[in-house]
């Protein structure tokens, strides 16, 4: 079967390696859909890996060994947390938090290929009306907004900026929106800015670095200032500007993958803000948002490019151009 490999340095391979066989629990999947993460830049342009990236998966079982539910022909997303499924975390649906967590496209080979080995118990099945591309969005760049987003508790008509207009502030934006939350999107990418003007016409479009940014959010918000700032690109700039027009006991949401954070204590008692943090999804929240798709949540809007596996050189070149949204390799 065809495989991507990082060589590290910003270079790939596509190789021809052997397909893995099913064994015990574990099930074959071809994969239908595989979408490529922000997450992917570090192994890329660093030292690389010699395990097969790829965590956002979703396809169809083709093989299995001695499964307890999984069946050939199910459809399924790749929820890329292994795990135990035994302790408190894992019970509770927070799999990310289990002291044995595993992830695919690190710890195992993952989905930039044309099978994958993976448990059963990380199979999410697919209703037919649900692509194979929206389970890959699910089990992580819609996931992670979704729950992002679920934390704040919005009310209609709340006034929310998003700072970050890539897949994860995309898909933030989109989940605000439908929730009828009123937005404001900040991102310095041109063509990220103009995806949100395309697909959620926000109320605000700004640039963070234009220096008028915090007065024309204030202005927007009669002097309120936000509800809610969801920190969506890992900035700690963005964070401390977000700080600065939140309102009175507002919070400040970091959600994904974030850096350091330091924090005026006084900012904080001010105005009685809160801080919250979102990792992923809860697998509880899996029929939350498919019933958010059967609605009308417009989430594969985030995917711009896709691409055979065999051009995944093309692929990553314009994944770190980032003259995209979300790219997906599919069939």
């Amino acid at each position: 079967m065809l495989a991507v490999h990082f060589l590290g340095k910003g270079k790939i391979s596509v190789d021809e390696v052997e397909k893995p066989v099913p064994s015990g629990k574990n099930v074959i999947i071809r994969v239908k859909a595989s979408g490529i993460c922000g997450t992917d830049r570090h192994p890329l342009l660093e030292e690389g890996q010699k395990m097969i990236p790829g965590h956002e998966i979703a396809g169809e079982i083709v093989e299995v060994d001695s499964p307890s539910r999984a069946r050939i022909g199910d459809r399924v997303a790749i929820n890329c947390h292994i795990t135990c499924r035994a302790c408190e975390h894992c019970l509770r649906g927070d799999l990310y938090f289990c002291d044995q967590l595993e992830v695919p496209g690190y710890d195992w080979n993952g989905g930039f290929a044309e099978y994958l080995l993976i448990p059963e118990d990380n199979c999410m099945f697919l209703p037919e009306d649900i692509s194979y591309e929206l389970g890959a969005l699910m089990v992580d760049v819609l996931g992670t907004a979704y729950r992002g987003v679920k934390l704040a508790h919005l009310l209609p008509g709340d006034q929310v900026a998003i700072w970050g207009a890539g897949p994860i502030g995309f898909e933030a934006a989109a989940v605000a929106t439908f929730l009828d939350a009123r937005v404001a999107v900040l991102d310095m990418n041109p063509y990220r800015l103009e995806m949100a003007r395309k697909y959620h016409q926000p109320e605000l479009v700004l640039d963070p670095t234009d220096p008028d940014a915090e007065k024309k959010i204030m202005e927007w918000t009669k002097g309120r200032g936000v509800a809610v700032g969801f920190e969506c690109v890992g900035s700690e700039k963005a964070a401390h500007q977000a700080l600065w027009v939140i309102k009175k006991r507002g919070k400040l949401a970091i959600i994904g993958v974030s850096h350091s954070l330091t924090v005026d204590p006084w900012k904080m008692i001010e105005k009685e803000l809160s801080i919250y943090a979102s990792r992923n999804f809860n697998t509880y929240e899996f029929n939350e948002m498919i019933a958010l798709l059967r609605k009308g949540l417009w989430a594969d809007n985030v995917v711009t490019h896709r691409y055979p596996l065999v051009e995944a050189e093309t692929a990553f070149d314009k994944f770190l151009s980032a003259e995209c949204g979300k790219i997906v390799f599919s069939e």
